[in-house]
């Protein structure tokens, strides 16, 4: 399994946790950092996990060139087989959770594609019920 760190503003870190656990009753797996909640300094749970992920390993993030982002890049930079995902969400840290075959930068671009943001259209009178066949079927 692979380590994984979530990294956000606010609680949505251990939001995404607390969801996995609903989900798969195996989050005690992920650390999370829920960054400004308080006044600490959570650059040191980044560079401990790093120095102490088994490799290959993730850090996911909310938002891209936001500040958690820009601190866990800085911390990251020069580590081999450290990968950060930004804009996360809960499909795509499911995916790699669960996931058995091995992290490479490829199969994790191919779970990140698949676990994209997409628009659910309810059928608005125009459509078939074609939709509905999609969505069940």
């Amino acid at each position: 399994m692979t380590d994984i760190l979530i990294a956000s503003h606010g609680h949505f870190a251990s939001g995404l946790k607390s969801s996995i656990d609903i989900l798969t009753g195996m989050a005690k797996k992920i650390q999370v950092i829920d960054a400004y909640v308080d006044k600490s300094d959570y650059t040191k749970q980044i560079t401990d996990f790093i120095q102490n992920a088994k490799r290959p390993a993730v850090i996911f993030t909310d938002l891209k060139g936001g500040s958690v982002n820009q601190k866990v890049v800085l911390k990251a930079a020069q580590e081999k087989d450290i990968f950060i995902v930004t804009q996360t969400n809960l499909a795509v840290v499911l995916a790699v959770f669960l996931d058995n075959e091995k992290l490479t930068k490829q199969h994790l671009q191919d779970l990140i594609n698949q676990s994209q943001v997409e628009l659910f259209q309810l059928n608005d009178g125009d459509e078939s019920s074609t939709q509905e066949d999609e969505f069940f079927g």
